[in-house]
């Protein structure tokens, strides 16, 4: 059997599509709502529709009545009435108003909650389970008024119409989501309307014209260029090390739960570096050196190119064994990369979205011994001139504050933005909005951007932080939330949402009070079924192995999950994960597509830059490691906030906007965030 299942651009629909297949045993095949133009194509949908056993209308943004947030959902009931079909969220409230009821906004748009969903007489659909089961809901709008065509099958406590079915047809569906991390009996409910699909003994061969992620790599290459050598000295302090040399790139784990530090060591004119812009497309060269413009896309290139140089080095050192890193890509993917949008010009010429430096030489660090590696083959001289130099280092001095001018976010501006987000929330257009702002830093030209950082890591050390100057952009970051890593067989996502400030009153148990309420809870858990969705695109298998923990860092607690994917046997390797799931969903809220759409309205057309990218590694073993880029600070060469006398730093800050969010808890929270950075200045 098959199952088509109509997306609505919702954030959650892969979820769904896993439900539904381990659930019924079916096939599942996905297309939008608005892949067919009726009338002019109906011919083809009735194909389609004809190939297929039932229909799954899932969930996604936006109002029934809108013709534009629904496409052919509508006709689907409408015409098709001898197909089973299932509706969930969207696709119940449009199976509801197809048939004379009525619809309005709820009061209080219940979004990422947990209700405890009641049964109400009997149907197939929810044969052998027992009612009272909890269901978690997004939803800001209900069915107020129901025809003789609909009848009812489940409420919730507040008394909302959780469930129906049409009194005629094999319509059902259900204002909760199945499919969520915190949803019951889903999976049970699925199973009856794969049992109900069955007997209508129709076993239809699906037309697979249908939507799918082609893979980037299909194969990797071993590559002989390359050559393993290395040398082992005691562990020395990270600050130092980055310091024997002019040109450096620093991945530095200045605490948990990251285990090493990486400082890529790029040679002028030699070491490939990628730059690739929006506005003015791909560019090839050298560090340091020339570079020319390429007629190709990004992420084909950058595959392609690490396809053929897989690398896999025999090490006997059980320690270095450890290291994910072996030589291979270093650098930054920009918010704007993934998120394209007409933004107000901040650089006088194009702004480098994506800067990757294909490292050979590099020095890592664990909490025993620091390692002087290089995959560049007879390269004796350098591993042995650098093991002299670590070890005759000087300490590194750090300044205790930088003399800086700083500009602050404009409050009113971000009133007004947090109360749209508030009418996007209850029209349905959103459940969450990750609404950022950025303030400007004009530090004086004889400070380095290296004393910056120094001065940043030592007062707020964080598992993710790094020191990136590829010239024209520089990205000093403090960052506690890791994005995505990866390796041949599995890859895990780690999102943050939810903050509270660590002081001398705060502890453990406190921070746990203050995080695990309905408001910070509904956060992490939409990001959860946010990431689980992007994965399940590609993957089978995915877990979600921490759910909503308090985690401690050096100046605020945090809730944190984490998600993991199985990739061993997939067609795909981790540079699709990546290219797929940005930009990070803990940054642009859920549904993703409709929120970037909103936000840029929002935050006024300014681009974001590097805060709310990524920054990392992709290593010739193929194991990488990606934060995201947040309590960080960038620069722009050609920024047009600079002076002669003045380079402009920015910072950028925000958080998720809900239903059950205040203007002023998420402005505090705006500025503490803010300030984590910004106490290095004076």
């Amino acid at each position: 059997m098959s199952i088509l299942l109509v997306d609505s651009y919702d954030s959650f629909t892969y979820n769904l599509r896993e439900l539904i297949e381990r659930a019924t045993g079916c096939a599942v095949f996905t297309v939008h709502n608005d892949s067919y133009q009726l009338p002019a194509e109906q011919d083809n949908l009735d194909r389609l529709i004809s190939s297929v056993d039932a229909i799954v209308v899932g969930p996604g943004p936006g109002n029934p009545e809108q013709s534009h947030d629904v496409g052919i959902i509508p006709h689907l009931y409408s015409k098709y009435t001898e197909i089973p079909i299932l509706g969930i969220c969207l696709g119940f409230q449009s199976l509801c108003l197809v048939n004379g009821c009525k619809i309005r906004l709820l009061h209080e748009p219940v979004h990422g909650q947990v209700s405890k969903i009641s049964l109400q007489g009997e149907s197939s659909l929810f044969a052998g389970i027992e009612s009272g089961f909890d269901s978690v809901r997004y939803h800001s709008i209900y069915v107020s008024e129901i025809t003789d065509n609909i009848v009812p099958l489940a409420y919730s406590e507040d008394g909302c119409l959780m469930a129906a079915q049409h009194v005629t047809y094999p319509h059902f569906g259900v204002q909760y989501h199945p499919e969520s991390i915190c949803s019951n009996m889903g999976a049970e409910m699925l199973s009856n309307f794969g049992e109900l699909v069955q007997k209508t003994g129709q076993k239809r061969v699906a037309d697979k014209h249908l939507l799918n992620v082609q893979p980037l790599i299909l194969q990797f290459s071993s590559s002989k260029e390359f050559d393993f050598q290395f040398e082992k000295v005691s562990r020395k302090e990270t600050l130092s090390v980055c310091e024997i040399g002019d040109d450096f790139l620093l991945l530095n784990s200045a605490s948990v739960p990251g285990k090493w530090t990486i400082i890529g060591f790029p040679e002028p004119n030699t070491s490939q570096l990628i730059t690739h812009s929006q506005s003015s497309g791909l560019s090839v060269g050298v560090w340091k050196g020339a570079s020319e413009a390429v007629n190709q896309d990004l992420w084909p290139y950058v595959s392609r190119f690490m396809a053929e140089r897989k690398f896999q080095p025999r090490i006997d050192d059980p320690e270095l064994k450890d290291c994910p890193f072996m030589g291979g890509f270093i650098g930054f993917i920009s918010y704007e990369e993934s998120a394209p949008q007409d933004v107000e010009p901040i650089t006088s010429s194009p702004i480098p979205d994506t800067k990757l430096c294909f490292t050979e030489r590099f020095v890592a660090t664990n909490e025993n011994h620091t390692f002087v590696v290089s995959i560049r083959p007879n390269d004796d001289l350098w591993i042995a001139d650098t093991t002299a130099k670590l070890n005759t280092l000087n300490p590194s001095v750090s300044a205790s504050n930088i003399p800086a001018k700083i500009e602050m976010p404009d409050k009113q501006q971000y009133v007004e933005s947090f109360n749209k987000c508030q009418e996007y929330l209850h029209s349905g257009d959103s459940y969450e909005l990750c609404l950022t702002t950025q303030c400007k830093i004009h530090i004086d030209n004889t400070i380095s951007p290296w004393e910056v950082y120094k001065s940043l890591v030592s007062n707020n050390p964080s598992p993710y932080s790094c020191y990136l100057d590829f010239g024209d952009a520089k990205l000093l970051s403090s960052s506690p939330e890791r994005f995505l890593s990866w390796d041949d067989e599995h890859c895990q996502m780690r999102p943050i949402k939810g903050t509270v400030k660590k002081d001398s009153t705060m502890t453990y148990e406190k921070a746990c009070k203050l995080l695990k309420i309905p408001k910070e809870l509904g956060e992490n858990l939409m990001i959860v079924d946010l990431i689980r969705h992007d994965l399940y695109q590609m993957l089978n298998k995915v877990e979600v192995t921490k759910l909503m923990s308090v985690e401690e860092y050096h100046t605020v607690y945090q809730l944190v999950s984490v998600i993991e994917g199985d990739l061993h046997g997939s067609n795909y390797s981790g540079i699709d994960l990546l290219k797929h799931s940005l930009p990070p969903g803990s940054m642009t809220g859920a549904p993703k597509k409709r929120s970037v759409e909103l936000l840029h309205e929002l935050e006024h057309q300014k681009p974001r830059g590097l805060y709310s990218g990524v920054c990392g590694f992709w290593s010739v073993n193929n194991r990488a490691d990606w934060s995201v880029v947040i309590r960080s600070l960038f620069n722009y060469e050609d920024d047009l906030c600079s002076t002669a006398s003045s380079r402009c730093f920015r910072c950028g800050a925000g958080g998720a906007i809900t239903v059950l969010s205040t203007c002023e808890g998420e402005w505090d929270e705006l500025v503490l965030k803010l300030n984590s950075v910004l106490k290095v200045f004076k």
